[in-house]
């Protein structure tokens, strides 16, 4: 058996355990799959706080919304989808706090925009660390600045790394959506980018 199907198999056991109201199942889907949520959170909010209360919520909602659950999708497909309304709808309130994202910690996924190239060397001349930080807090800020409907599936599947199918069902749309989605927020991200430079 795959590490994907059992990883499947195990999530939704814990979500069977949730329906019959054993917190246990919780607290299981929390201890695999809490540090992706926050993961996706942050890199939507872009603030450590909100996105660590923006995973608390998630995981209440999982909880609450247990019983409504149908194995049509995966369980994490679910839970993704319930993080990335969430985000949505927090963003949408206004209730962002000031960015806290480290300019110093990697950025994965960015090297996909071939926009920045990272040095390796860990030591780098003062010039280069600052041109570094301006790129990322560039690409940071231009990711932010997405409409929902392109960051959710490209924070999903280019930063996060999940399939175009999964966000499909996450966003209960079509793989071609969810395709012609990333390529246009990867065309807004190049022209924002092109242009500041």
């Amino acid at each position: 058996m795959s590490d994907g199907i059992r990883a499947m198999d195990t999530d939704l056991r814990a979500i069977e355990r949730i329906q019959a109201g054993e917190e246990q199942g919780l607290v299981e889907l929390m201890e695999r799959h809490r540090d992706s949520i926050f993961r996706f959170c942050f890199r939507f909010v872009s603030n450590g706080t909100d996105a660590a209360d923006l995973t608390e919520e998630t995981f209440v909602r999982v909880f609450q919304n247990a019983s409504k659950f149908r194995p049509r999708a995966k369980v994490v497909t679910w839970i993704f989808s319930i993080a990335g309304n969430l985000c949505r709808d927090f963003l949408r309130r206004g209730k962002k706090r000031r960015n806290d994202v480290s300019l110093n910690s990697p950025v994965p996924g960015a090297e996909g925009l071939q926009l920045v190239d990272v040095v390796e060397s860990k030591e780098r001349l003062p010039d280069q660390e600052s041109v570094s930080n301006e790129a990322l807090s560039a690409i940071e800020a231009a990711i932010d600045e997405l409409p929902h409907k392109l960051k959710i599936p490209f924070i999903f599947c280019v930063l996060e790394e999940h399939s175009y199918d999964d966000c499909a069902e996450a966003l209960n749309t079509n793989r071609k959506t969810v395709e012609m989605r990333i390529y246009r927020a990867r065309k807004a991200l190049r022209d924002t980018l092109e242009g500041a430079c």
